[in-house]
């Protein structure tokens, strides 16, 4: 119970301060780190249920401390949760369903070696405008896609949206953090409440993961001051680097 609880702690901690990625840690720390250090292997959906508490919780309380710095534009966050939250919701309580390891393995796969390209992105402030009409309507499908893998795997992929958030839509940075947390418990709810309605929200281990995020998702946004962007960037590169071939080799056991 404890190490649950230290594992959500740093993956809450670290996911409010870059503004994405919970999940993303949080699963190989499950399928891979937790039998090792204890012997007992948890069934993917149990990890699904907790990837999806522990993105709740820590981006949820994230999120407050975002809202009273006021770095969340709600008139575009809104529109973006509705529709993430519309996508994790249909895939939470219909397609998760019916998918099986290698599938949630190989769509895992491709969200950590595309996140690990987007990473390598300097992501700069470019000067800040409104965003085009056209383009805010593509940001919406997109993330709409986003919220159906979160429903899939636990996983929404938001450090896929951060750079179209800043280069695209023009977004400030910090603002474009505040707006991929919050839209991130959005998803994140409605993909347990879909899980929920299907039967298949493990609350026992997903609850523990969820207060250690809470936790570090409070910590988060108060730390990120400390840390220059470049460090943070390095050592997520490095994390999404040792994910995939974890990843690799797991896939390559099971064609065995």
């Amino acid at each position: 119970m404890i190490i649950l609880v230290i594992f959500g702690v740093l993956c809450g901690m670290i996911a409010s301060i870059v503004g994405a990625g919970s999940s993303m840690m949080m699963t190989p720390l499950l399928l891979y780190l937790f039998p090792l250090i204890t012997g007992t292997q948890f069934t993917i959906q149990t990890i699904t249920s907790a990837t999806l508490a522990l993105t709740l919780f820590s981006t949820a309380t994230a999120s407050i401390r975002y809202h009273q710095a006021k770095l969340i534009p709600y008139r575009y966050a809104l529109i973006l949760a509705v529709s993430g939250s519309l996508g994790s919701f249909i895939s939470g309580s219909y397609i998760s369903q019916n998918v099986n390891h290698l599938f949630v393995l190989i769509l895992f796969g491709f969200i950590a070696v595309s996140s690990f390209i987007f990473n390598l992105i300097p992501i700069k402030e470019n000067k800040v405008r409104k965003p085009e009409t056209i383009l805010f309507v593509m940001g919406v499908i997109i993330i709409f896609f986003l919220g159906i893998t979160t429903g899939i795997i636990g996983i929404g992929g938001m450090v896929l949206f951060m750079p179209y958030m800043v280069y695209v839509l023009h977004f400030p940075i910090r603002k474009a953090i505040g707006t991929t947390t919050f839209t991130g418990a959005m998803i994140a709810l409605f993909g347990i409440i879909g899980k929920s309605v299907a039967g298949m929200m493990y609350w026992e281990i997903a609850l523990i993961v969820a207060v250690g995020g809470m936790v570090g998702g409070y910590i988060g946004p108060s730390l990120s001051k400390f840390f220059p962007e470049r460090i943070l960037r390095y050592g997520m590169g490095v994390i999404l680097l040792s994910i995939i071939l974890t990843v690799v080799i797991d896939i390559i056991h099971l064609f065995k």
